[in-house]
């Protein structure tokens, strides 16, 4: 593999990362602290701008594979998607049934599932494509 591919292979990562780190800041700053009504708003809205740049950085590198590379993530993100939806189906069926506490299942807590199930979903395409 040439050294401009490996270059352009990670070069959504700290895209990546620069969302996550937002979004893991303005939730511990607006969980923790009190703000005004219009910082906390702006804290809110803040992760939609780096998560923006993170999908048209990760976008762009996309349009730049091979046809295998983009059925694999194309793989992953149908199965993390098949995945968030029966969370969220489970989840909605079992607040009728029993008290869900805010606390253990909110959509913040979605977030980081559907993180999981993306990397599951990579785990299991990669292996059956490789």
């Amino acid at each position: 593999m040439s050294k401009s591919k490996q270059v352009s292979k990670n070069s959504n990562v700290p895209y990546a990362i620069l969302w996550a780190l937002t979004y893991i800041i303005c939730l511990l700053l607006l969980k923790k602290t009190s703000l005004p009504p219009a910082l906390g708003l702006f804290l809110a809205l803040l992760p939609i701008a780096t998560f923006a740049l993170f999908i048209v950085k990760f976008s762009q590198e996309v349009a730049s594979m091979d046809e295998l590379a983009i059925r694999i993530y194309l793989e992953a993100a149908v199965i993390a998607f098949a995945l968030c939806l029966l969370l969220m189906m489970t989840l909605g069926l079992l607040d009728l049934v029993i008290v869900l506490k805010k606390e253990d299942w909110s959509y913040r807590h979605l977030v980081a599932y559907l993180a999981i199930f993306y990397f599951i979903g990579l785990f299991i395409a990669k292996r059956k494509y490789n």
